[in-house]
């Protein structure tokens, strides 16, 4: 069985079917569930729980839905288009909102005009609590349950607590303090539980992860990629650590942590990760499960597992386009494009930006529209069903982020030489001239914060950076200042406002 729902992968693309049927499935569903009812961490039918979770199998089956929970239903978008595109992609300079239309988020996410009335954030907190319910249940009922080998049910239950901890993790960084709740809970009993404080949650979910990396693979065979690995705990824990040093929390101790958690996947490169040699190979379907260390899973096929990103950030293209025309879109090129900021900010000769960005496309009627749009998740030749279709996997954690990551540690301890060869190994690929290991720290700080902007865009890593690195509030008021925009962000800015319906239903303290 695998986890993942690539044709190749038959894992989760036969255990979504199977969980599709499954009582379980419609019994823990909070999508479609009233507002009331959001938090709600228990099956509502007895019968059901009791009956579920029962087997080696049913486990199996459950997790595959922990999987699940972050890949596109009922378009929905998944955590790709929810987490990485709107809510970090669009907030951030790489995106330009031009014009509104009707009900689309962007707008108001991209201008900072967002309410806990807008709906794409009722849908990021419905998301990753759906996520979570199913991981508390399971690890609930796991221990009671016998398996044929002791090492794979703890292999299951370290999966389902690092998917656990890492829907919080994405919750604290779009709404900050959030209810942490890690045991199936009745509706009533959730309505009471209030927001955590930040240390609080940082320890929940590092303890979580680090807890995790003992029952984990290094390595899965062919029919198990896509499972979570102990590189993607290492990746992920370098990244909540790195997060935490920075703003709002910053925890000076993290630093170490961080360094410690990164360097254990730079040293497993060759073995237990892969950089790929050319930046083309990492956005290719064929290359899923390959090179990134933690990745969203998609098929396409009509299964209802594909990618929903690309009909946001790309056109429909004419037919004299070479890639495929997706029965509608939505994006628009008077709504929404990537903004020349980001274009700007390359390298010329930077093998990235034609990759990365398109700058014109041939519209249906023939004429040309100078529309600036990502291609980056864009395949050509692909035959798909509809607009949900995509099947090229999201990365949520890249090894050249871990790189990075690492490369700014270094920098931030005083020893820039021993940083400058991870950048420049990451520019090198781009096609671009190494810099010097003589450069100072400060310069070094530039150099890598504008290669991280390049190298991640459309990836959601970006507005991310500002938030940590505080430099969110004096990046957006410039450029929007320099876009004739009226409006300026302070620090408040840097989180959503809690959904009204949370507030209404637990009494919630707002955001400021």
């Amino acid at each position: 069985m695998k986890i993942t729902y690539k044709k190749n992968t038959p894992f989760l693309q036969l255990n979504i079917r199977t969980l599709a049927k499954a009582l379980i499935f419609g019994a823990l569903t909070l999508g479609t569930v009233s507002c009331e009812d959001d938090l709600r961490l228990e099956p509502e039918n007895n019968i059901t729980q009791n009956s579920f979770y029962t087997t080696e199998l049913q486990i199996q089956q459950a997790l595959s839905g922990v999987y699940s929970a972050m890949i596109n239903a009922s378009s929905r978008g998944g955590y790709d288009v929810n987490f990485y595109l709107l809510a970090s992609e669009v907030r951030s300079n790489n995106f330009n909102a031009i014009s509104q239309n009707g009900n689309r988020d962007y707008y108001a996410i991209n201008r900072f005009q967002d309410t806990s009335s807008t709906a794409e954030m009722e849908i990021l907190w419905e998301d990753a609590y759906q996520q979570i319910s199913y991981a508390n249940m399971l690890l609930s009922r796991i221990d009671a349950v016998p398996f044929a080998d002791p090492a794979t049910k703890e292999q299951y239950r370290s999966e389902a607590r690092f998917l656990r901890a890492y829907a919080y993790f994405e919750l604290m960084r779009s709404f900050g303090k959030v209810p942490l709740i890690d045991h199936p809970v009745s509706p009533e009993e959730a309505a009471t539980i209030q927001r955590t404080d930040l240390a609080t949650l940082y320890n929940f979910i590092t303890s979580e992860i680090e807890s995790s990396i003992g029952g984990l693979k290094n390595v899965y065979d062919t029919a198990n990629k896509g499972r979570i690995t102990k590189s993607a705990a290492h990746a992920m824990l370098g990244r909540i650590y790195l997060t935490g040093s920075g703003y709002p929390l910053n925890n000076g101790a993290y630093v170490a942590k961080a360094k410690d958690h990164l360097f254990a996947v730079i040293q497993g490169e060759g073995q237990f990760v892969t950089f790929a040699p050319n930046y083309a190979d990492l956005f290719k379907s064929i290359n899923d499960n390959k090179y990134h260390i933690f990745e969203i899973q998609h098929i396409s096929g009509g299964l209802s597992q594909g990618s929903y990103l690309p009909s946001y950030v790309s056109p429909n293209f004419g037919v004299a386009d070479p890639f495929y025309n997706p029965q509608g879109s939505l994006f628009s090129s008077t709504e929404l494009g990537v903004s020349q900021s980001l274009i700007d900010t390359y390298e010329p000769g930077d093998l990235r930006l034609p990759l990365t960005i398109k700058t014109s496309f041939i519209a249906q009627n023939g004429q040309p529209d100078q529309a600036k749009f990502f291609v980056k998740f864009r395949e050509k030749g692909i035959v798909l069903t509809n607009r949900y279709d995509w099947p090229i996997n999201f990365p949520i954690i890249r090894y050249a982020d871990v790189l990075l990551m690492y490369a700014e540690v270094l920098n931030s301890q005083g020893n820039t030489a021993a940083a400058v060869p991870y950048l420049n190994k990451i520019r090198q690929r781009a096609g671009l001239t190494a810099v010097s290991t003589s450069m100072s720290a400060n310069d070094f700080t530039t150099a890598l914060r504008k290669e991280r902007r390049v190298e991640f865009a459309g990836e959601g890593v970006y507005w991310h950076d500002l938030v940590r690195w505080n430099t969110g509030v004096a990046v957006i008021n410039q450029a929007a200042a320099q876009l004739n925009y009226n409006f300026t962000i302070t620090t408040n800015d840097y989180l959503y406002q809690i959904p009204l319906s949370q507030i209404q239903v637990a009494g919630y303290e707002q955001n400021p």
